[in-house]
Parts: C-alpha cells; sequence; structure tokens
C-alpha cells in the first residue's frame, strides 16, 4: 500500500478476500519507504530513521482505520529499502506467499486515463510470484462469477492455469477459460461466399477442437469449467468478458524482452491497465516444458 487513495481498491479487495476466499488467509499489509523518500524526509524534516519509521507506521495503521480494514490484517508492517518493487518481490518470494496485491494509478475520477504506477509496472515484468493489480475504484458488486483464465494456449498459461485453478477450488467458484480467436484476414475474399464460410466454418471447429483438448489435459477435476472462444483483438474480447464481473482474471506472464515491448504491447500489462476487476499476472514456472 501507497497510503494515497490509488491502494484504496486494493484494501477493498483484500477485505472482500477474507469473507469469500474460502480458505482463511494471513493478509499482511506492507508499506515501503524508497531510498530518495527517505532521504528528503530525514533532510528536510530532520528526523532520524527510526522516527521516520514510527511515524509511516502510524501512518500506515490511520490509512487502514479510515478503509475500515485494519481488523482484516494480521500484520502490518513498514519497510525501508532502495526501490519498492525490489522490496515488494522479496518479500513475496522469501515468504512464499500466494499473491502480491497492489493498486494501479487509474482511473479515480471522470478522464484520468486508466493506467499503471511504476512500481506495479516494473513488478510485471519482474516479479517471482503471481501479482493482482486492483483498480482504485474497484466496486465489489463486480466481484461476481466465474473465475477467468485469459489463455493462449502455449506455456506461458501453464502456471497461470495452476494459479486460477487452485482459486476456483478454494473459493468454489466456476472457472470460464477464455482463448480468443483470431480474425481471418480478407486475402481470399475472392472466393465464392459458401466456399469462404465453409473454410471459416472448418477452421473454427478445428481451433474448438485444440482449445477443448488443452482443456481435457488440465487438472480441472471438481472445477466447473466452461469454455469461451471469442473472436477478434486479444486485449478487447478479454476486457470485454471482465467487464461482464469476476472476482478474479488470471493470465500469464510472457516476460518480454525490452525491445519486443517497444514493438508489441503486453496483454497483461494491457488487462491490468483497463479492467474493471483484478488481474492476477502469474509469471511463468521455468520447470514447465512447452508442449508438443
Amino acid at each position: 500500500m501507497d497510503l494515497r487513495a490509488t491502494s484504496a481498491g486494493a484494501l477493498r479487495y483484500a477485505s472482500w478476500l477474507r469473507h469469500h476466499g474460502g480458505t482463511p488467509l494471513a493478509l499482511h499489509a506492507l508499506h515501503v519507504i524508497e531510498q530518495l523518500d527517505q532521504h528528503y524526509a530525514i533532510k528536510l524534516g530532520m528526523y532520524s530513521r527510526g522516527h521516520l519509521l514510527e511515524l509511516t507506521t502510524e501512518a500506515t495503521r490511520a490509512a487502514l482505520e479510515t478503509a475500515l480494514v485494519q481488523q482484516y490484517f494480521d500484520e502490518i508492517e513498514v519497510l525501508p529499502g532502495g526501490s519498492a518493487d525490489e522490496v515488494l518481490d522479496e518479500q513475496l518470494v522469501s515468504r512464499d506467499a500466494t499473491c502480491l496485491v497492489v493498486g494501479r494509478q487509474g482511473p479515480l475520477r471522470e478522464g484520468f486515463p486508466p493506467r499503471l504506477g511504476p512500481v506495479a509496472r516494473r513488478l510485471l515484468r519482474h516479479a517471482g510470484g503471481p501479482v493482482v493489480v486492483v483498480p482504485p475504484d474497484l466496486n465489489p458488486t463486480v466481484l461476481t462469477g466465474s473465475i477467468i483464465l485469459a489463455t493462449d494456449l502455449g506455456p506461458s498459461s501453464l502456471a497461470a492455469t495452476r494459479f486460477a485453478a487452485a482459486r476456483a477450488r478454494e473459493w468454489n467458484r466456476p472457472l470460464r477459460v477464455v482463448h480468443v480467436l483470431r480474425r481471418e484476414g480478407g486475402g481470399l475474399s475472392f472466393l465464392p461466399r459458401d466456399a469462404l464460410d465453409g473454410a471459416r466454418a472448418q477452421r473454427r471447429r478445428a481451433q474448438r477442437e485444440v482449445a477443448e483438448a488443452w482443456v481435457a489435459a488440465r487438472d480441472f477435476d471438481g472445477i466447473d469449467v466452461q469454455l469461451e472462444l471469442p473472436v477478434g483483438s486479444a486485449v478487447e474480447e478479454l476486457l470485454a468478458v471482465t467487464r461482464r464481473g469476476s472476482p478474479l482474471v488470471v493470465c500469464g506472464a510472457r516476460r518480454l524482452s525490452w525491445a519486443r515491448r517497444r514493438l508489441e504491447a503486453s496483454h497483461a500489462s494491457s488487462l491490468c491497465s483497463h479492467a474493471p476487476v483484478p488481474v492476477a499476472v502469474v509469471p511463468p514456472d521455468p520447470n514447465d516444458v512447452p508442449e508438443t
């Protein structure tokens, strides 16, 4: 939590998880004082490092009390560090936590563009475990229905699939597997209409068979699984699905290189920036072997 309004949705979601998350959760509220903030606070306020930690801890507890969620947290901690994302990632890994929940910076008001903050953006690139990004204006009434697994049916989705299945079992929720099919180009538009429609229908049947086989090969025992195959732009179609409501959208992280990020947008980052519901981004497991 960053002690600003951008944490409101994350705190609200944490309290929702305590009520609806099935197995009792241990919630840990963590605020990081970055090195630069420490420098200016101590230099300008003439505070000792210990006094700064005490003041920040009081402010953290006050923020939780203002949000009426302090009773849901088992532990409240303020840590000094060089970079907030590095400290949060270290805590996520060292505690073997289920996930790290963070807020995003927008929207908070009309006309404010949805976007990730720098800490959330860096965490999505390198975090060693699942990161859940929550919109600051989260409305708990949208946390209904199925958990959504957004997958490209590739190896980067395997760890995300296991994470989504575990949450579905714990929360006793259906799991909706969404795989967006690419819309065909018009390169064969000169063919007769019947032939073109027949070819497209055959391709759709083949794509559905592949997706159904992928779902059948997963460990979804005891989970009500629904398969959805929309056609179009991956991000646009996935956002349309999230607008129906969900307690959690889960997707894998492809971990694009700097050069590839310059050429193509990350679907995970786009979802986290614009979805009205919480989005969990799960890093790939190096032990997962690409399927043949």
